[in-house]
């Protein structure tokens, strides 16, 4: 009988010494996925600069939601948006947010990327000062944008290098120089222009969509390569968490752009 005893304990020692290293190896090996994310401020819909690292954000809180909802390990980087269509070429990424169809240029048209279906519907226009909003698009002759943020409407006049394109890496000092007439208009989301304009106790009408100046519906997505099946899971998670996601894009104020805009 102690023999019997014997060889069960060394039969479960060994087994022991099999199962945990390889229980143990698996957790050490679990993927972390990397996120590309631009690397300036354009808050409440991102701000992932040097200074905003620590900041929360509708995208932060959105996609570590959704990665921690799933059990994966994930981590954001901050790239150059001066080289956001090469990305996925150059940098070692798993996903990319935001992204669009719109926004691929060059070699980038040639990935099989995967899309997820809508995150947030915005506008992309010209924005003025209220006194500007009937302004014609050829009196346009300066356009503030983020640097490396390339203003697709207005593509030809950068073309025929008719308009000049200010660049500055915060849009808080591009809605300044807005206010103060140094440009004749900016290149920026709305939501992100209502925001500085709080910031600068400015009335949210001060800054205006010119419609008289060609604008568009468009979207953000959460893009990949390699892992279409994650971003079946996104889809899903969007579906299942939409009254969750809504609360959160009332927390950060962000105001989405209807179809009939």
């Amino acid at each position: 009988m102690k023999k019997k005893n014997n060889l069960w304990l060394l039969n479960t020692l060994l087994i022991s010494f099999v199962v945990l290293p390889l229980f143990g190896l698996n957790n050490l090996q679990a993927k972390e996925y990397v996120i590309g994310v631009e690397d300036v401020s354009y808050y409440p819909l991102y701000d992932f600069s040097i200074e905003g690292v620590d900041r929360d954000s509708f995208t932060k809180e959105l996609l570590s939601t959704f990665f921690r909802h799933q059990g994966y390990k994930y981590k954001f980087v901050a790239l150059p948006v001066k080289r956001f269509d090469k990305w996925y070429v150059e940098e070692t990424i798993d996903f990319k947010f935001p992204d669009n169809e719109r926004w691929r240029s060059g070699e980038s048209k040639k990935l099989k990327l995967t899309f997820s279906q809508p995150v947030l519907y915005l506008i992309a226009g010209t924005f003025v000062l209220k006194k500007n909003k009937n302004k014609p698009r050829e009196a346009i002759k300066r356009l503030g944008t983020i640097f490396g943020f390339f203003p697709t409407l207005w593509y030809d006049r950068v073309d025929n290098n008719t308009i000049e394109l200010v660049e500055n890496s915060s849009s808080y000092s591009l809605v300044k120089h807005l206010l103060y007439d140094n440009i004749d208009a900016v290149n920026i989301e709305r939501n992100v222009i209502d925001y500085n304009l709080k910031l600068l106790n400015k009335a949210q009408d001060a800054v205006v969509l010119n419609k008289h100046i060609q604008h568009q519906r468009y979207a953000f997505h959460f893009s990949t390569i390699l892992h279409p099946k994650i971003i079946q899971e996104f889809d899903q998670f969007l579906n299942d968490h939409s009254q969750q996601i809504a609360d959160l894009k009332n927390k950060y104020g962000i105001v989405e752009t209807s179809a009939t805009f």
